[in-house]
């Protein structure tokens, strides 16, 4: 006979408390169970929790120096994608246009100033590329573009030239405007600063992603473009001699910036390999950390099974009692 000390509603309550401790538990056990980690971190640690602090401010650290050195080399691998794209571009025009024999035909020699022109655009292009919504070469303005669009540039290139130069005075004139401190930066270069400081990316690694449009290596690039493209303009050097001198030294600049697009992407590739190590580094710093975090916090999974049974079988004892209740009869009662 089931005792009667305590009233049926009272009952029923002790054993609706007892449910939602069972099924509080239940799910505890799951969790800890799936996840082989303990819920009540702190109870498990005897509250102290000094070790676990100093572990999850460390995985902190190394989970931001793991972060920083992916989004940096993510960045450097554009870099050196659009470095890789004028180069390829700057050295054939180059070697195309500086490989001609004694051309004098006109046609032959517009050819050569529309890959010129079509470079020049190119490289604008890809100085302008944006990455996961970041401008590569704009420096500390974001997503702004770095450079003005080509056309623009080529006008107020135009507009600043003196009337009456020779090929020879025509070259020393565009270089000297794409020169730092001239009107390349004022209507060209329309980015930010460079990033001055240093990205620290732990193990004394600190890489320094400040390459902008501005750089010597593209405004060579884009002087020696410049120089042929401004020919499209016929009413500049008529004379075929003067135009193919003038198409003749934009191909050695164009040559010479080759070179520096070279040394520009070396350098960039040392930044690159300091990046990856501290990727490397970070992340196995990450994992040591992780591990070490879960041994302190762990779940034994045995006792942790042995738990969750006996919380299943009260529980069942439960639901079975409570059904019995809800069955019951007086004349079961008086039996």
């Amino acid at each position: 006979m089931i005792s009667t000390t305590i009233g049926d509603m009272s009952r029923q309550l002790m054993l609706s408390r007892q449910t939602t401790r069972m099924k509080q538990s239940l799910s505890t056990l799951s969790q800890e169970i799936s996840t082989g980690i303990v819920r009540d971190k702190i109870r498990h640690v005897n509250g102290d929790v000094t070790m676990l602090a100093s572990l999850e401010q460390k995985i902190a650290a190394s989970e931001l120096q793991k972060s920083l050195s992916d989004s940096l080399q993510t960045i450097l691998g554009g870099q050196q994608m659009v470095l890789g794209n004028m180069q390829a571009d700057a050295e054939r025009i180059a070697f195309d246009t500086l490989s001609m024999n004694d051309v004098t035909n006109m046609a032959q020699i517009s050819r050569f100033i529309s890959n010129f022109r079509a470079g020049f655009d190119n490289a604008v292009d890809v100085l302008n590329t944006k990455l996961a919504g970041r401008s590569l070469f704009a420096g500390d303005v974001g997503n702004e573009p770095a450079l003005a669009p080509a056309g623009v540039i080529l006008s107020e290139l135009r507009s600043a030239m003196p009337a009456g130069l020779d090929a020879s005075g025509l070259s020393d004139f565009v270089d000297t405007w794409f020169a730092e401190g001239n009107g390349f930066d004022t209507y060209g270069y329309v980015g930010g600063e460079r990033i001055s400081g240093a990205v620290a990316l732990g193990s004394g690694i600190n890489v320094n992603p400040n390459t902008t449009a501005d750089h010597e290596a593209f405004r060579v690039t884009l002087a020696g473009y410049a120089k042929a493209a401004l020919l499209a303009e016929n009413e500049i050097l008529n004379d075929p001699g003067d135009r193919r001198e003038l198409v003749q030294k934009a191909a050695l600049t164009v040559a010479m910036g080759a070179s520096k697009i070279i040394d520009l992407s070396a350098r960039i590739g040392m930044d690159e390999e300091r990046t990856s190590i501290a990727s490397v580094r970070a992340g196995n710093e990450l994992s040591a950390l992780s591990i070490a975090r879960s041994e302190l916090i762990s779940a034994d999974p045995h006792e942790t099974a042995m738990k969750l049974e006996h919380v299943m079988t009260q529980l069942d004892l439960i639901f079975s009692i409570t059904a019995r209740m809800s069955r019951l009869s007086l004349a079961d009662y008086l039996r």
